[in-house]
């Protein structure tokens, strides 16, 4: 199931939905309603353009202590494992919620760059890497 919109972890609600990619084909129409189903606007108004991470927090959660490295050009903790992510980029930038419409972009093999908090745990989604040959 999705990871319920829990508002101790903003980044868990905006970043984090493990079935995202359960079917890759629905990626687009799953967008839409994940999005909506977690409240992700920008100010009341459609946000442009979400990522979810397709995995689960305790993975993600890893990157700020042993399974990540500080990215010196961003000052943030780059994973050393690939991620599968999807890129949610809104079809129509003038559309007003609720009528938010997404175009989903599977991404695999990404390097995670996350900012942490001081007790180790994830506050914002930095970007991603693409190693070469991805």
């Amino acid at each position: 199931a999705s990871v319920p919109a829990d508002v101790s972890c903003p980044f868990c609600r905006k970043h984090i939905d493990k079935d995202m990619t359960d079917m890759v084909t629905m990626v687009n129409n799953k967008c839409d309603s994940v999005i909506r189903d977690k409240n992700i606007y920008d100010n009341n108004n459609c946000k442009r353009i979400n990522t979810f991470i397709a995995s689960d927090l305790a993975e993600v959660e890893k990157i700020c202590t042993s399974e990540g490295t500080l990215n010196s050009e961003s000052q943030m903790m780059e994973s050393k494992k690939m991620f599968t992510l999807i890129n949610c980029k809104l079809k129509d930038n003038n559309a007003k919620k609720p009528n938010c419409q997404y175009e989903g972009i599977l991404l695999t093999n990404r390097k995670l760059l996350v900012q942490c908090d001081n007790n180790n745990r994830p506050v914002h989604f930095g970007g991603y890497i693409a190693e070469p040959g991805f």
